[in-house]
């Protein structure tokens, strides 16, 4: 950090509301409490640079710690938990696709690799990060 930052600003106040936080994926709607929009996303943008959090939608934020292997910042509980936590706290309804159910329930041996999931409630953004994104199945994004 080329920076000084005080413990006293803006941006440790919300970084301890954020290890505060029960649950790895923070809504920007979270802390919007704590200053106004433009300083709500200086934070969560000096947060990302630091490799606290990194953005894996619009205004979806998920708690990351610093790889010692590839000196990049990694979500904490993976993409895969990260997407159904964030599809959870925003209320979508959904269920894991029909590889997992099929794994869950013992009819197959293959793992599921990518992040699928079957949506019962409308939800038109875009989960990402990197090269990984949120597969809705059959692409229907509502029922």
């Amino acid at each position: 950090m080329s920076k000084l930052y005080y413990k006293k600003s803006l941006k440790f106040k919300v970084l301890d509301r954020i290890r505060q936080m029960s649950g790895n994926v923070i809504l920007r709607k979270d802390i919007q409490d704590m200053g106004s929009p433009r300083q709500i996303s200086r934070c969560f943008k000096d947060l990302t640079e630091m490799g606290k959090l990194v953005k894996i939608g619009n205004g979806i934020y998920a708690k990351a710690y610093i790889s010692q292997y590839i000196n990049r910042p990694v979500i904490m509980t993976g993409f895969g938990q990260a997407c159904k936590e964030a599809l959870t706290k925003l209320g979508v309804a959904w269920e894991p696709g029909s590889a997992e159910q099929e794994y869950n329930a013992g009819l197959s041996t293959q793992v599921p690799v990518r992040t699928i999931v079957q949506l019962k409630s409308r939800f038109r953004g875009h989960l990402t990060y990197g090269n990984r994104k949120l597969i809705v199945e059959k692409g229907i994004n509502a029922r």
